[in-house]
């Protein structure tokens, strides 16, 4: 039985949806028991009301199930769920019961739709907070995100949502029809080069399996690409993962236990053929395991996984990095490298982009020689929200900035609306990009790691933003990217 919720703030068609959904797959879905109980009990409620709205929405939810089941159907619809009893308990009462935390944990939905909040408000006696939606949503969103569910925002006007709702909702059935890809536990030699497409109604994102790389992101309504071509007589990379280092090393090289070893610039896994765990229409998985070649220039048991996630016009990336040893630590960094063409249209120029950030920003980035950080600092110009864009601005190599306080990153025009827009929280290190004057892109780089400062080669574990991961232990980080 597939199950599907749909989550988000107040006054977002959530119920409209879920009815309508039913309806067209012929079907059951659990209506929200919260507005079943208040109507008898009143719109003003205790902390002991929503144990029991909770209670109630898991009730509702069963019978919903267990009703499609006995008629044969083979998906089912919510409307709500318990994420949204957390976030109400949470702010009205700054705290969830821990068995509604538990339960969240333990439900699964194939798929969950997250209601856009650009809906008009529709005044009801039992709704609140009329204005903090966007506040309310950017919770949702973040809570999808951290528990890595499969979510899709559905956004404008009840038309255009079902659409999109109905594309997803068939995809998933559809994939839930095919055989799964016959994809060993421990792969044991490396998958054969291909490309790879994740596709949504807006977009198309393309990927290798050499460096589990990204090569091609694309509006399907303009045709318009936004990523950058890797033509190889200027920089032959689209969005290559940095790993097992970040930035260049001295001679590039390091000592660990008393050994020196060689290891280029970025790491090798951007030019390693990955292995396909799972691809479906919307998430697509690579891994990297250590062998006999990486243990040569990295002496460490490693386990890398990368996934994509598309929804809608955002690309989510998440990296995975075990440490399989029983009794050796993995020291390590990793990034992030993905080139934007710079300018997206014709007519345009580089100098016409600007990045726009989240808040007034003061800026002083980190100066680099040869790819080595020389250990001196120079103000960018920045004005309020923004960092106009020219070549001159790269001439003494890429922007670094070390623990910056912005998670997002926009990159816009002066002279059309197309953006491409960056979200990465957790990141202590970013670096800015170019090539040089007439290379016609810009890479927007969030790094756990940068480069090592001018001088002799040193210890891997001395190095600054180096990582040490225990034994069967696991490192997860992850950034986005959304084009529009």
């Amino acid at each position: 039985m597939l199950r599907v919720s749909l989550t988000g703030p107040e006054s977002t068609g959530k119920t409209y949806m879920a009815r309508q959904l039913a309806a067209h797959y012929g079907t059951c879905f659990a209506p929200e028991f919260a507005r079943e109980y208040l109507a008898e009990s009143g719109p003003h409620y205790t902390f002991e009301d929503l144990e029991e709205i909770a209670r109630g929405q898991l009730a509702a939810e069963a019978r919903a199930e267990a009703e499609a089941r006995a008629s044969g159907q083979r998906i089912v619809f919510f409307d709500s769920d318990l994420l949204v009893i957390k976030i109400w308990c949470q702010h009205s009462f700054g705290t969830c019961p821990e068995w509604i935390m538990q339960a969240i944990a333990r439900q699964h939905y194939d798929l969950i739709l997250l209601m856009g909040v650009d809906l008009p408000w529709q005044p009801d006696p039992l709704r609140e907070h009329p204005y903090l939606r966007q506040h309310f949503y950017d919770l949702y969103q973040r809570e999808l995100r951290e528990q890595m569910s499969n979510f899709a925002e559905v956004t404008g006007e009840h038309a255009r949502r079902f659409a999109q709702a109905c594309f997803l909702v068939d995809e998933l059935l559809h994939a839930s029809l095919s055989p799964a890809p016959a994809m060993p536990e421990e792969p044991t030699a490396p998958y054969q080069p291909g490309a790879y497409t994740l596709l949504t109604p807006e977009c198309r994102a393309t990927f290798s399996a050499r460096g589990a790389e990204l090569t091609s992101f694309i509006g399907t309504t303009t045709g318009l690409e936004y990523l950058w071509s890797g033509d190889p007589a200027v920089w032959g990379r689209h969005a290559p993962v940095l790993f097992p280092l970040v930035g260049r090393l001295p001679a590039d090289s390091y000592f660990y236990q008393g050994r020196d070893y060689r290891m280029p610039q970025h790491g090798f896994a951007r030019d390693q053929e990955f292995a396909v765990l799972r691809q479906s229409t919307t998430e697509l998985v690579f891994r990297l395991l250590h062998d006999e070649h990486t243990r040569a220039v990295f002496p460490f048991a490693f386990e890398l996984t990368i996934t994509y996630i598309l929804r809608g016009c955002q690309l989510l990336v998440r990296w995975d990095v075990r440490n399989p040893a029983p009794d050796q630590p993995l020291l390590f960094s990793i990034g992030a490298h993905p080139a934007v063409r710079c300018p997206l249209l014709p007519g345009e120029v580089f100098e016409d982009y600007y990045f726009e950030f989240d808040h007034p920003v003061t800026l002083e980035r980190h100066l680099l020689d040869g790819g080595l950080l020389t250990g001196h600092t120079a103000p960018v110009p920045t004005t309020g929200h923004e960092l106009p864009l020219s070549y001159a601005l790269f001439a003494d190599d890429a922007l670094v900035f070390k623990h910056y306080d912005f998670t997002r990153l926009t990159l816009r025009s002066r002279k059309s609306a197309h953006f491409v827009r960056f979200r990465f929280d957790g990141f202590p290190y970013l670096g800015l990009w170019t090539k040089g004057p007439g290379a016609n892109f810009v890479c927007v780089e969030p790094w756990h790691g940068v480069a090592s400062p001018a001088g002799e080669p040193g210890e891997l574990g001395d190095k600054e933003g180096i990582l040490t991961l225990a034994p069967e232990q696991v490192f997860s980080a992850e950034y986005s990217m959304e084009i529009g």
